[in-house]
């Protein structure tokens, strides 16, 4: 019987106490009630307006409220004292146990030979797991689990003195010992339907090869591996049959620590592809026990074996790449290009089967990695040109398919390609072609993203003014900053490219690089405007306004003063006609249209 089992039972017996104690009072009252009747009777206090107006005050017998919170006062008391009584009682003398056999140790140190201390040690252990053995037709479980678990430890403990402290075993017969105690663990464990008992073996096998100081950096490391692979095996196939969550946690933890440590003290280049074809292993025999078992059951999968292998892929990806980088050459972001395909792949799938946070967790999985394969595989321009894109697509798809998480993705995209596109323009240009150098792919990518992205948000802001999108980020104030910053990228990098284009020909600050400049700007400031004044949207309007105030703000403050006949002229009739073209178009479509 499990140990949820068991405490649903002793809650039920102590309800159903609670409940045999108010049926006496009861019983207990009636007759008192009755044998009140068979004599002559009183004047009757009169009753309250409450008491007479209440239809449950007539049927309620007095005191009963009373009862029933003394009853859970009982109860509650109850609780702590077998609390205290119980668990803290058996750990604090399995502590004390413990400690008294670390006196005595102390004190046979010079009487008894390491054999016998051995002996002893071993004697003590299988005692207490006989005494645990004994003691459960009797004993509550966590009593059972708790010396069995103290015997486990003891074994384990005996076996490291042998070796490294006595060093009586050969390192053969230590590892055996080892091994046997975890098995018997695992026996303890299955046989007691125990998560307690197996995570005491599964530690104690896990802190085998740091006992026994495993020489697997001296030599061949396949024996360190190999018995990594065989225990997390066992282990992870008796979890998941159990459904032991925890104890798979404690599998996941105790294999990233060992991995972690052996790499610091024993990692040599030659071992390189051993160690990534086996940490690969070991992702996939995990990725197998947390999902499989569901998929199996045609369930979603459980949210904590889910987190697991979240925090398993974020662990595994950084040392696959970090290993395999030298091996894929020329490209290096091809391992988290497969896993992203690979991650989408089965969200889809995941997807179809109504899975929703599993599609969620490996959705998010596959856009990692292709930030990651973005940012390991192009040049900073094209990581910010790409970025750009990748922004705009997670929030189009997010606000198409209702993905809240998706689109918190995308906002922070959006943000990271505008930090990436900074460091690209903060760099001087090297590349002598205008329009499609560093700054130029950089720029047209963060403005094909942010035009796509600004469509999209209109467009799911005028045909859903609520959404649950804006708990994450505000679309209203998306669309806004994504405006401006567009007017902005426009007018920096029409100016930036025309100028460096005639500075490649040798005429750097010439008068008619800056005439070109005012008359993009305008141009620029007008389409909008049109295009805002023909498609009803005020921000198009407000982008081509704040284009032509630039205009007219470098035309006054910058060209005049070095701009000479015909430029001059030239400068002023152009943004002159596009202000009279702006005033025609709020006289013409500006007014409400009359109803007809």
């Amino acid at each position: 019987m499990s140990e949820q089992a068991r405490r649903e039972l002793e809650q039920i017996k102590l309800q159903l106490n609670a409940l045999a104690d108010r049926v006496r009072e009861l019983e207990r009252r009636m007759a008192a009630e009755s044998a009140q009747a068979s004599q002559p009777s009183s004047p009757a206090a009169p009753k309250t307006p409450t008491e007479l107006s209440s239809p449950s005050a007539a049927l309620r017998p007095s005191g009963e409220s009373s009862h029933i919170s003394r009853s859970a006062e009982d109860e509650n008391w109850q609780r702590l004292e077998r609390l205290l009584g119980g668990q803290v009682a058996l750990y604090t003398g399995i502590t004390l146990i413990l400690l008294a056999a670390a006196f005595f140790m102390g004190w046979a140190w010079a009487r008894l030979s390491p054999e016998g201390r051995l002996a002893l040690g071993y004697l003590s252990g299988f005692a207490l797991i006989g005494l645990g053995s004994g003691a459960q037709r009797r004993s509550e479980s966590w009593f059972v689990d708790g010396l069995m678990g103290a015997g486990l430890a003891t074994l384990y403990l005996t076996t490291w003195a042998g070796w490294e402290r006595y060093r009586l075993f050969p390192f053969v017969g230590a590892f055996s010992a080892m091994a046997v105690t975890t098995a018997l663990g695992v026996a303890l464990a299955w046989w007691r339907n125990s998560q307690t008992l197996a995570i005491v073996a599964t530690l104690g096998g896990f802190a085998a090869p740091i006992w026994l100081n495993d020489d697997g950096g001296k030599g061949s490391p396949l024996n360190f591996f190999g018995y990594l692979t065989a225990l997390n095996l066992g282990m992870l196939g008796i979890a998941s049959a159990r459904e032991w969550r925890a104890h798979q946690a404690v599998c996941l933890a105790s294999t990233v620590i060992l991995l972690y440590g052996w790499a610091l003290g024993n990692y040599k280049a030659e071992y390189r592809l051993i160690m990534l074809g086996f940490i690969t292993l070991y992702y996939g025999i995990f990725s197998v026990f947390y999902l499989l078992p569901d998929v199996l059951h045609r369930r979603a999968i459980h949210e904590f074996s889910l987190g697991q292998f979240v925090l398993a892929s974020i662990v595994y990806l950084p040392a696959g790449y970090a290993l395999s980088r030298e091996a894929w050459g020329d490209y290096p972001g091809a391992l988290f290009a497969s896993f992203s395909v690979i991650y989408i792949l089965v969200s889809r799938w995941m997807y179809h089967r109504q899975d929703a946070p599993a599609s969620l967790s490996f959705a998010t999985l596959g856009v990692i990695c292709l930030a990651a394969t973005i940012a390991v595989q192009f040049q900073p321009s094209v990581q910010a040109f790409l970025y750009s894109l990748f922004a705009a697509a997670l929030i189009v798809a997010a606000l198409r398919n209702k993905l809240r998480i998706i689109y918190g993705f995308g906002v922070l995209m959006a943000f990271g390609a505008s930090v990436a596109l900074w460091g690209v323009i903060s760099q001087p240009i090297r590349t002598a072609l205008p329009l499609l150098n560093e700054h130029g792919v950089a720029w047209l990518g963060w403005m094909a993203g942010a035009s796509v992205a600004l469509y999209e948000l209109n467009r799911h802001l005028r045909t859903q003014p609520n959404s649950p999108m804006d708990a994450i980020f505000p679309r209203a104030a998306l669309a806004q900053l994504g405006a401006g910053g567009l007017v902005i990228a426009f007018a920096w990098f029409s100016a930036e490219q025309t100028l460096y284009a005639f500075e490649l020909q040798g005429k750097r600050g010439a008068p008619l690089a800056h005439l070109l400049v005012s008359l993009e700007w305008t141009l620029m400031g007008a389409g909008l405007l049109y295009g805002g004044v023909r498609a009803a949207l005020r921000a198009l309007r407000l982008m081509g306004l704040t284009t032509l105030a630039l205009a007219t703000c470098k035309l006054f403050l910058y060209d005049l003063g070095f701009l000479e006949m015909p430029y001059r002229a030239l400068s002023f009739a152009g943004l002159g006609a596009a202000l009279i073209g702006v005033a025609w178009l709020y006289s013409r479509y500006g007014q409400p249209t009359a109803a007809t």
